[in-house]
C-alpha cells in the first residue's frame, strides 16, 4: 500500500473468469473496466505490468468446444487462438488511451537459466522506461507440464520479484481471503491482513478454484508467499468491484492484504 505519488511498479494479476462471460467468451466490457484501472494508474504516473490469463476460456469456443477442454494438446490449441484475440482486444483499448501493449509469452525455464531470465528482466525494463504496458501470461500453447507454473497466480509473484515491483494486486472470482470456505458457510469472517502464512492461514485457502481458471486459493497464498519473500506488498480482492485497483493500491478496499 501506498499513498505518496512516487513512481511505483504496480504487477496486476486478472484470473479467466474475471475476464470472460457466462458463455466463455472475451467479455469486452470486462476488459474494459480493467484497461480503464490501469490506465488511471498509468495517468497517475506509475508503471503497470499485467499479467492476464483468458487465452484458454477466450479461444475453446472457437474450436467448437461446448466446454472448457480437458487434454493439453486441446488446451494449447485454445491458447493459441485465444491468447491473439486477448491481444487484439487489450492493444485496441489500450492504444485508444495513447498506450502501446506488448506481449511477452513466458515458460517456468524462463526463470531458471539465469542468462533467460536476465534477457526478460532486461527486456522488460525497457518496455517499462519506455511507459509501454507490458501483458504477460504462460506459453501455454508449447509448455508441457513439467515445465509450467501452474497458474499465473505464481508466474505473477515471480514477475513482480523479476522487476523488482513495489505492489502485487490479485484479482479474482472471490474477495479476499476467507477463515473458512464462505461457499459453505456463510458466517465465514474475511481476513483483512496477513503477515505471515501460517498452517492455519494455508488451511483456510482449502483448493477451490473457478471452473474456467486453474488457480483457487492455495495458489494464491503460494503466490504471496513468493511476494512477501521479496519484500512486495499485495492484495486479493474481486476483480469486478469498482475501482479496486485504485482502492487497493491506496489500502482503502475490502479484501485481504499481504505484508
Amino acid at each position: 500500500m501506498y499513498a505518496d505519488k512516487e513512481r511505483k511498479r504496480i504487477v496486476v494479476k486478472i484470473g479467466s473468469s474475471s475476464l470472460t462471460s457466462f458463455q466463455g467468451e472475451i467479455s469486452l466490457k470486462k476488459l474494459e473496466n480493467l484497461v480503464n484501472q490501469i490506465v488511471k494508474q498509468k495517468d497517475e504516473g506509475h508503471e503497470v505490468i499485467l499479467v492476464s490469463s483468458g487465452a484458454v476460456a477466450a479461444g475453446y469456443r472457437k474450436l467448437g468446444f461446448i466446454d472448457r477442454p480437458k487434454t493439453l494438446p486441446e488446451k494449447q490449441a485454445s491458447a493459441s487462438i485465444g491468447q491473439g484475440l486477448l491481444m487484439e482486444s487489450y492493444s485496441t483499448l489500450f492504444l485508444s488511451h495513447g498506450y502501446i501493449a506488448s506481449q511477452l509469452l513466458i515458460t517456468r525455464s524462463d526463470f531458471s537459466d539465469e542468462t533467460r531470465y536476465q534477457n526478460v528482466r532486461n527486456t522488460m525494463n525497457v518496455l517499462l522506461d519506455r511507459g509501454i504496458i507490458p501483458i504477460i501470461n504462460e506459453n501455454d500453447t508449447v509448455t508441457i507440464n513439467r515445465l509450467k507454473f501452474g497458474d499465473n497466480d505464481t508466474l505473477s509473484a515471480k514477475v513482480a520479484g523479476l522487476i523488482d515491483a513495489d505492489f502485487l494486486a490479485i484479482l479474482s472470482d472471490i474477495d479476499g481471503l476467507y477463515e473458512d470456505n464462505p461457499h459453505t458457510n456463510p458466517n465465514a469472517k474475511r481476513i483483512h491482513e496477513v503477515t505471515d502464512i501460517t498452517e492455519d492461514i494455508e488451511a483456510a485457502a482449502g483448493d477451490a478454484g473457478s471452473s474456467v481458471g486453474t488457480g483457487g486459493m492455495k495458489s494464491k497464498l503460494d503466490a504471496f508467499k513468493i511476494s512477501m519473500a521479496s519484500g512486495i506488498n499485495g492484495f486479493l480482492g474481486k476483480a469486478d468491484t469498482p475501482h479496486i485497483l485504485d482502492k487497493a493500491i491506496n489500502g482503502t478496499e475490502e479484501g485481504t492484504y499481504y505484508s
